[in-house]
């Protein structure tokens, strides 16, 4: 990072200078002796004749540059390690901490999904579906491999690693399962979703085999893709028969809108995953008798 300070001799004529970074000095005169090359920097520095002046303008500058710089290096590498086994213990730290969003405690789990945390050609990503025309409900929006619980399965793990392996091909040996967020009402609260976390290694959407009669696409979204506030918006929705109101993310500019319980689900992932770099926008109320209540 280069900035130019202005510098000025004994003669007022303005000489322009390197300026690295917000700690270190470099000057371009070839006449000043090497052994000087380091010098304490204050409000107002006297060098071989040569006056530098720092304004506070330009101090404060250097400041939030250099901090603007090191926080998205720290955010870039954060997204880089996302998926090492740093953060898959710090994710499983968070997700007990996190607050449910279940409106109603009587209803019971109904279905799962998985979380299929990739990467596609070294970049960190989450991958995504899109159902197909076929089927009777949701057809043709964006979601997460997965299905209803079945009375073989074992538990909600089974379900989404069951459901995964029949709609892309993914075999269950191969995923590593990280956990397990809180359920997610659907949406006429009836029943719960869980939404298993597992990670798929490294992944070519090209070459999965998908199901067409459940599966319309595969597509992949990078957590820098979900990270960035410019991809970010959220939508207002309200139930008739309860009176029940919510707010959720949407996420744009990828190949298909995310919106939806995938979006709800995303949301919690990114809570669990990526504290650091993301705020929910997640909110729901509901009036009875006058009362509001609030849950995030």
């Amino acid at each position: 990072m280069k900035l130019w300070i202005s510098v000025l001799k004994s003669n007022h004529i303005p000489q322009r200078v390197w300026v690295l970074s917000a700690r270190t000095v470099c000057y371009q005169n070839r006449n000043i002796s090497s052994t000087h090359t380091k010098c304490d920097v204050s409000n107002r520095t006297k060098f071989q004749g040569i006056h530098v002046t720092f304004l506070s303008a330009n101090k404060t500058l250097c400041r939030k540059l250099s901090s603007s710089s090191t926080m998205s290096f720290s955010k870039e590498a954060a997204i880089q390690n996302i998926l090492l086994e740093e953060n898959k213990r710090r994710t499983l730290e968070r997700i007990p901490k996190m607050r449910s969003i279940v409106t109603n405690e009587k209803i019971a789990v109904g279905a799962a999904v998985l979380v299929p945390l990739c990467t596609v050609k070294g970049v960190p990503s989450v991958l995504l579906t899109l159902r197909s025309s076929r089927l009777r409900s949701h057809r043709g929006e964006v979601s997460f491999p997965g299905g209803m619980c079945d009375k073989t399965d074992r538990d909600v793990v089974h379900t989404a690693l069951r459901e995964t392996e029949e709609e892309l091909g993914i075999p269950s040996s191969t995923v590593d399962v990280w956990g397990q967020l809180k359920p997610i009402p659907d949406r006429r609260n009836t029943m719960t979703v869980v939404a298993v976390l597992g990670n798929v290694g490294e992944v070519d959407p090209a070459k999965l085999k998908l199901s067409p009669r459940e599966v319309a696409a595969v597509f992949p979204l990078s957590f820098s893709h979900l990270l960035d506030p410019a991809h970010q918006r959220y939508t207002t929705m309200k139930r008739r028969h309860d009176n029940y109101s919510y707010t959720m993310p949407v996420w744009l500019g990828g190949p298909h809108r995310v919106w939806g319980l995938t979006a709800i689900i995303l949301d919690q992932v990114l809570v669990a995953m990526a504290a650091d770099w993301y705020r929910t926008v997640l909110r729901s109320s509901w009036r009875q008798r006058g009362d509001v209540s609030f849950h995030v």
